[in-house]
Order: structure tokens, then C-alpha cells, then sequence
């Protein structure tokens, strides 16, 4: 009751403050924003969900978690889609909502709503966050025909040889022997590193490298928001380039301090889809072919001298079998 009766009045207050010419911050009064953070204040949200073609999704479950400034209060609202794909949430929160959407028959889809991020003190009008009836729309990426296979996931590989190309086998997801256990070269790979580590060294640079007509990778979009992240299958009639190169270098001022990092890596929203293994005819066509998916690609060294990579990979051991969605 004194809650309620202490918003009511920092209401009454705030709203009085203009005709006065006067300014929330100028009497330290706590600002509508910083009430409905503390407090809560009601959020309405109505979630549109579709298919990866743009269909609405009936009887998906979504479930919505509205949090607030003690979590343990927070509330959680949990319904189904309706024939159009739509299902409307309110309650109280800090502003912001986690929500998860599940249905049969696709992958899970996961997203956040912060009213805070939005921002200005005026979205917040009446204990009600702006916009009040926001409409969100939420993919939900159908199941259609997992069978390719999951390599190591983020799981690191390592080696003391530095600048030589070293070859790696993706389905063994190592390098080749002698240094792993890999016994076909998809790809090669080189790290151009001085050995130093720390604010000594001059950074590293990481080159991957297909040989082979017809070998190679492009990127694709991934779908950070859903189980599923990759691609479905692998698009044979892309410009499968090469070469692919990624560096962190340290930038340092006129007395030789690091001062920060210049650098360009694997870009972490993109998958690389690899062709390798391609087996090509007398008059130079390509008979058949592995496909593989790249994601989140890291490289980093250590004080042992140790350079690696890691990165979690989905193949299909089926020649000319584009599919590359995981069981």
C-alpha cells in the first residue's frame, strides 16, 4: 500500500514539475523511467510468429518471461499462436521480456526485448512502456531433413608448427598426420606468428586455403536466434573462392606500448561452406564432391608457443549430397 501510495505521488509530482518550469533532475526526483525500472511498469507485446518463408505459425507455444529488478518477482506468460500466428503478452516488468518459442516439428527460437535500450525517459507514459502494443515478429525455422553429421564443437586444435602450411581433415576435424589424426586434406592451413606472446608479440595472421578446381567455401547467413544456426544445404552453383584470411595485429604508439588491436576475423553471423574432396573427369567436370559448414571460427596462441583454432563444424559424409542440416 505505501508502494502504491509513493508511485501515486511521484506521478502527481512529475507531472506537476513543467507547470512550474521545473525539471525532475533539478530536485533529484526519480523520473518515471527510474520508477517503472525499479518497480515495474506494464508492457503489452503482441508476438507474430511465421515460418522461414514468411507463413504464420498456428499453435506455437510462446513463452514469455517479463523481468524485474528482483528477479524473483519477475512473471512469466505462456500461451499459443492463434490461426494468423499471433499471441499478445502483458504484464509488469523492468523492461526487459525473454522469450522462447517452441512448436512440434521446427527448431526452437529464442529472443529479448529491452524497453530500457530504448532508450528517453518518455517511454514510460502512465506505468505503461512504449510503444504499448509493440508488435515483434519471431521465425520459427522448420525440421526438414536432418542426416548430415556434427564435428568438434568449439573445440580446440593445436599446433607448435608456425608459418608452414598444415593440412587438416574436416571429418576428423584435426589436422593430418603426423601432427593429428587426419587422413585427407580439405583444407590448409597456416599461422604467420613470431612465436611471442602477450604485449611482445606482433600479432598473428591465419590463412585457410583450398587447392583443387572446384574446391573452396563462400559464406552464408547464419540464424543466431534459432537452434539451428546453419544452412540447410550447400548451394553447388556459388563462387567458392580459395583463399580466406584473418589477422589480429597490435597497434602501439612512438614509444613501442600496445594501445589496442587492429584486426579482422571470422565474421561469428556467417557460416563458410566448404566443397572439398572433388573428384573431376577426363574433360575437367566435376563428378562429384563433400560438402562442409564452418561456424564461429576462433584462433588464438598461448606462452607455449601453441597456435590454434577452433570452430564448430557440420558435414555430410555422402558425396554430392549438398544437405547440411545436423541430426
Amino acid at each position: 500500500m505505501a508502494l502504491a501510495i509513493d508511485k501515486a505521488i511521484a506521478v502527481a509530482v512529475l507531472a506537476a514539475l513543467p507547470l512550474y518550469g521545473l525539471r525532475a533532475s533539478a530536485l533529484e526526483i526519480p523520473t518515471a523511467f527510474q520508477l517503472a525500472y525499479r518497480y515495474g511498469a506494464r508492457a503489452n507485446v503482441e508476438f507474430r510468429v511465421l515460418d522461414d518463408v514468411g507463413h504464420p505459425v498456428q499453435g506455437a507455444t510462446v513463452n514469455v518471461f517479463f523481468d524485474m529488478a528482483d528477479r524473483s518477482q519477475g512473471r512469466r506468460v505462456v500461451g499459443t499462436t492463434d490461426t494468423n500466428g499471433v499471441f499478445v503478452a502483458e504484464e509488469k516488468t523492468k523492461g526487459v521480456l525473454e522469450i522462447e518459442v517452441t512448436r512440434d516439428g521446427y527448431y526452437r527460437t529464442k529472443d529479448e526485448i529491452s524497453f530500457i535500450d530504448m532508450g528517453r525517459e518518455h517511454e514510460v507514459k502512465f506505468w505503461k512502456w512504449q510503444p504499448w502494443g509493440m508488435q515483434r515478429k519471431l521465425v520459427l525455422r522448420p525440421v526438414r531433413n536432418p542426416i548430415a553429421k556434427r564435428g568438434a564443437l568449439n573445440d580446440w586444435r593445436r599446433s607448435r608448427v608456425l608459418n608452414e602450411w598444415l593440412g587438416f581433415d574436416l571429418e576428423e576435424c584435426d589436422y593430418v598426420e603426423p601432427i593429428g589424426k587426419g587422413k585427407v586434406c580439405d583444407m590448409m592451413v597456416k599461422f604467420d606468428w613470431d612465436g611471442m606472446f602477450g604485449t611482445k608479440h606482433n600479432g598473428m595472421d591465419v590463412r585457410l586455403k583450398f587447392s583443387g578446381k572446384f574446391s573452396g567455401g563462400y559464406y552464408a547467413n547464419r540464424c543466431g536466434w534459432s537452434a539451428f544456426t546453419g544452412v540447410y544445404a550447400a548451394d553447388p552453383n556459388q563462387d567458392y573462392s580459395q583463399l580466406f584470411h584473418y589477422y589480429r595485429h597490435p597497434i602501439r604508439d612512438s614509444k613501442g606500448r600496445m594501445t589496442g588491436v587492429d584486426g579482422e576475423g571470422f565474421d561469428q553471423s556467417k557460416a563458410l561452406v566448404v566443397r572439398s574432396r572433388c573428384v573431376i573427369d577426363a574433360e575437367g567436370n566435376l563428378v562429384s564432391a563433400r560438402y562442409f559448414q564452418i561456424e564461429n571460427f576462433e584462433f588464438s596462441c598461448s606462452r607455449e608457443k601453441e597456435a590454434a583454432i577452433s570452430f564448430c563444424l557440420t558435414f555430410n559424409p555422402t558425396p554430392n549430397d549438398t544437405n547440411l542440416e545436423p541430426k
